[in-house]
């Protein structure tokens, strides 16, 4: 019989080999990020660190252009011999600032590089301010008498930080000062109807400071002065039993322009009142007096 035909199966190629795998690039180990905590954050966003009050500086001042005015008005006038002053343009019996003075203040702080504590915040203060080319008439206008208008003050002065980031500060200020208020005369002879003022003051005032914002700072500042004397408004020859007291205060917006410098722009008003206490025999007879001083400053102020 025939030998029957038997298929063979086709023959399965062999598998090829897989594809070398890319070799995996070795990780080093990286330290994990660690939680910021709320705490952690810098609390004072928004405002540089130049505009925390709480970083005690070592000086800072200001010097620039004070235009300032005078009033002086008595009251109970009883025989209508006393005569007002104005320095300026007078708007209802208030003065408004016009007289030009130069105006600087400087604070050093001696204790701020060597100690990080309280005393670091504790600074000697002073300012200054003188009039050039004031003039004065007489009761006549026919004269014009030289003027002179200048205030200086000294102290101690201290910042007490406080609030979110020390962005805020109290201050207490203790002085010793003297404002004068001079008509010299022409040809030895002044006018004899306005007296000469020479106060001698001692004073303590209260001030806040802010950093409002990254450019913008704020300074208010409110104060009480002691006189010590007045001059001849105190003197034997017009009021001899007066009595007296003084208030100061001043609203500053400062601009900074760096970490070192600012543009200032200040109102301030300081005003004496005076009770006569007259008797008789006095030269004059009045129940009191009202003198103030408005001004406006500009400055360009440092710290460092």
């Amino acid at each position: 019989p025939p030998t029957p035909i038997v298929e063979k199966p086709a023959e399965t190629p062999p598998p090829k080999p897989p594809p070398a795998e890319d070799k995996a690039p070795v990780r080093k180990p990286v330290a994990a990020k660690p939680v910021e905590k709320p705490q952690d954050k810098a609390p004072d966003e928004g405002v540089s660190t130049q505009a925390r009050v709480g970083r005690a500086p070592l000086v800072e001042g200001a010097v620039g252009l004070r235009l300032f005015g005078r009033s002086l008005r008595y009251k109970d006038d009883v025989f209508g011999v006393l005569r007002p002053y104005t320095l300026g343009l007078d708007v209802g019996g208030f003065a408004l600032p016009g007289a030009p003075q130069v105006a600087a203040d400087l604070t050093v702080y001696p204790l701020a590089r060597l100690s990080q504590g309280a005393l670091a915040r504790l600074g000697l203060t002073g300012a200054i301010d003188q009039s050039f080319g004031l003039k004065s008439t007489g009761s006549s206008g026919a004269v014009s008498y030289p003027t002179v208008a200048r205030e200086w003050q000294a102290g101690l002065r201290y910042v007490m930080p406080f609030g979110q980031a020390e962005r805020y500060g109290f201050e207490v200020t203790g002085t010793y000062g003297m404002n004068t208020f001079r008509v010299d005369p022409v040809n030895e002879e002044r006018p004899l109807d306005l007296p000469n003022v020479e106060y001698k003051t001692a004073g303590l005032t209260l001030g806040l400071r802010a950093a409002l914002t990254e450019k913008f700072d704020f300074n208010f500042r409110l104060g009480y002065l002691h006189p010590l004397s007045a001059g001849e408004l105190s003197s034997d020859t017009w009021f001899p039993n007066a009595s007296m007291g003084a208030v100061t205060g001043s609203a500053t917006l400062a601009y900074r322009l760096n970490s070192f410098a600012d543009v200032r722009l200040k109102a301030d008003l300081r005003r004496y009142f005076f009770k006569f206490n007259p008797e008789p025999g006095d030269p004059y007879v009045a129940g009191g007096a009202v003198d103030q001083y408005p001004g406006i400053t500009l400055q360009l102020g440092f710290k460092y």
